[in-house]
């Protein structure tokens, strides 16, 4: 008994050692994987009119090595498709669109050779147009996000050596009313002034 109780001591002491391992080999990778996603707007949300967001990536290489390589990137997206319609998803030039190949709502791109790791602080991925179907006034924007679904190879930011980064941003759109340009108002102001004056004759 007393030469059997190592092997059980240690048996257990694996079995606690592997998650371990694991959970600290997972720590350390979010750590080395920095990037930070976000979208800009080209501007608010108008009825009837068009709108373009841009995937951006800060800090895409913070961190990791000099060697390192940026292969894919894709996304699941999330919008009221009753205010938003999605006309475009445009990668950047270099990358190849994998969207066709990815599934309904999902999109992205990846490119051969990758990304190479220079530095960079900044990155564009991509640029997503909607058409502005319409405006809530109850509301003051709309929320467009962009996620990852964990365990799915085809999303979130895929590197040569440090592995899977999730991809998750999103965006408030603000919206904004149509106003008349002050000349057309002054020309239809006008317009009515002479109707008036027409009817008096």
């Amino acid at each position: 008994m007393r030469t059997i109780a190592p092997v059980f001591t240690a048996v257990r002491t694996r079995r606690w050692l592997t998650p371990l391992l694991g959970l600290a080999l997972s720590s350390w990778l979010a750590c080395a994987q920095a990037a930070t996603a976000h979208l800009v707007t080209s501007g608010p949300a108008q009825a009837g009119q068009s709108v373009s967001l841009q995937l951006q990536l800060d800090t895409p290489f913070d961190q990791l090595g000099s060697d390192e390589e940026l292969l894919s990137f894709g996304f699941q997206l999330s919008y009221d498709t009753q205010l938003l319609r999605l006309d475009s998803f445009a990668p950047t030039t270099g990358w190849d669109d994998d969207s066709p190949m990815l599934g309904q709502g999902q999109w992205g791109a990846s490119r051969f050779p990758g990304l190479k790791n220079s530095g960079q602080a900044t990155l564009t991925l991509a640029t997503l147009t909607f058409s502005v179907l319409a405006t809530d006034p109850a509301q003051a924007g709309t929320t467009v996000q962009l996620s990852t679904t964990p365990g799915n190879l085809n999303q979130g930011l895929s590197y040569l050596m440090a592995g899977q980064q999730a991809l998750n941003t999103d965006l408030s759109l603000p919206f904004v009313s149509a106003v008349p340009e002050p000349q057309t108002a002054v020309l239809l102001g006008l317009g009515l002034g002479m109707l008036g004056v027409r009817r008096r004759a």
